[in-house]
């Protein structure tokens, strides 16, 4: 009959089964390409993460963050072969990754800042779509991380030099510098950082002289070069044992910082009362200069010093060849022929110090008390019993009450940067980039101080001052 449906139903199903299916396997697809995304999203992330903390300034750096990238295991599931391969590309700066063909060469390890991981195309196998002949969009994610050390605990201080680098790249450990507080941004100037949120007043001189300063590098530090050179004098020769200056006994929150164990100055020392004398050339010898920075007054390029400290001639009439031989003479004559060539040995005036305090360069944070003479073995004894000239090694002037222990607290941490530069220069991660060590030497004098360079901070030689900091950037 006209009127009989009863296959109706049929044709309904034959036409409406397949697009449910389809349907369904569009929405299983659709799940399944989301979460090929995400996890291909999240494997980058992950691999530009674990490139970047293999980043660590050594010149085989890139290699390594290469190696740990790809030995990640949480690679995308339901993608083709080879969907999980990575591409890699380094750099210095963001920026440079604007021109698509840049990357740094594997030998440059030590420059390498930043990592971009960009995942291969990915599409889905076995899918619905392939079935009919149709292939979904392949899929590629890209991350960008970035390793960056922050240096604390430092030195609230800059040194200024317009071109950091070529610093870096020709300063040595034994070469002798000198650095001035003169108000002024050029090479050999030195400038203190005030902290976030405090501008004048005392506290960067208190960072200055304290011996646990708790200072980092921040973003906006303010460049403070407006400190007088008797006060910045004060701030750094509490470290001499030196608690009065210039114009009178230094100020209490000054004098509550201790010195270092070990304080032979080089200079005639009548009493804790004593004022400053000036340079001198007569017994007690400081650690020997070099021999560009001999004399009464250095005066002269501030990086003059060559180095030669060992071999420096002699200056006075002790029948000593060497001003090496005369200290050794003046202070170490009633020690055995052992110890004073171990100290003939020492390759910079940092590890002689070391030596006369019974430490080396592995041990050089471990605690010396050496009051009361305790070191008389290896300690310098400011010259024979008998001399009016005659100067202690361990501090007698000190009137607080915290160790006076730390070898350390004759080092200066300072950030070596282009101090015209600020404020841009004045980044936490600029500032962290070149942080240099300095012995000082000689107490300062007018705002000026001798100092040995002993290196740069490394993330495997860094005396616990940096922090290493990897994040993934975002980028358009």
């Amino acid at each position: 009959m006209a009127s009989d449906e009863g296959g109706f139903v049929l044709v309904f199903y034959a036409i409406c089964i397949p697009v449910l299916l389809g349907l369904v396997g569009l929405v299983i697809d659709g799940g399944r390409l989301m979460s090929l995304d995400a996890q291909s999203a999240s494997f980058s992330d992950a691999a530009a993460l674990a490139a970047a903390a293999s980043l660590n300034r050594s010149p085989g750096a890139i290699p390594a963050a290469r190696t740990a990238a790809l030995a990640l295991r949480n690679r995308p599931r339901f993608a083709e072969t080879g969907g999980d391969r990575l591409a890699f590309r380094f750099a210095a700066r963001l920026s440079d990754f604007s021109n698509p063909a840049y990357s740094l060469p594997d030998g440059s390890g030590a420059e390498a800042v930043y990592v971009e991981v960009t995942t291969a195309e990915a599409s889905l196998t076995g899918s619905f779509l392939a079935l009919v002949g149709a292939r979904p969009t392949p899929l590629r994610r890209r991350a960008v991380a970035e390793s960056q050390y922050y240096a604390c605990d430092v030195t609230p201080a800059v040194l200024c030099h317009p071109d950091p680098a070529s610093f870096a790249a020709t300063a040595r450990p034994g070469r002798q510098y000198r650095l001035t507080m003169d108000g002024n941004r050029v090479a050999g100037s030195i400038a203190l950082l005030d902290r976030l949120g405090t501008s004048g007043g005392n506290q960067s001189l208190r960072d200055l002289a304290g011996d646990q300063p708790a200072f980092c590098y921040a973003e906006g530090v303010r460049l403070r070069t407006t400190i007088a050179p008797s006060d910045f004098d004060d701030a750094v020769n509490v470290r001499f044992d030196r608690y009065q200056g210039r114009a009178g006994p230094v100020a209490p929150d000054l004098a509550v910082f201790p010195p270092a164990p070990n304080i032979i100055q080089g200079r005639a020392y009548e009493s804790c009362a004593s004022p400053l004398n000036l340079y001198n050339t007569t017994p007690p010898f400081a650690l020997p200069r070099d021999s560009a920075f001999q004399g009464l007054a250095p005066t002269g390029p501030w990086d003059k010093g060559r180095g030669d400290w060992r071999i420096a001639p002699a200056l006075t009439g002790l029948g000593a060849r060497t001003a090496l031989d005369e200290y050794l003479f003046w202070n170490h004559a009633d020690k055995g022929t052992d110890l004073q060539a171990r100290l003939r040995e020492a390759p910079t005036r940092w590890d002689l110090y070391l030596a006369e305090l019974g430490l080396d360069a592995a041990r050089e944070a471990t605690p010396v008390d050496t009051r009361g003479y305790a070191a008389t073995a290896t300690m310098p004894t400011g010259g024979p019993l008998a001399s009016p000239a005659r100067e202690r090694a361990t501090p007698i002037c000190y009137a607080g009450n915290r160790p006076m222990t730390a070898a350390r607290r004759r080092i200066l941490y300072l950030a070596v940067a282009d101090c015209d530069g600020f404020p841009e220069a004045a980044t936490a991660a600029n500032l962290s980039r070149r942080v240099a060590k300095f012995f000082v030497t000689e107490p300062s004098n007018l705002g000026a101080v001798l100092v040995e360079f002993e290196g740069l901070l490394t993330p495997t030689r860094d005396d616990g001052k940096l922090r290493h900091v990897v994040q993934l950037v975002r980028t358009n």
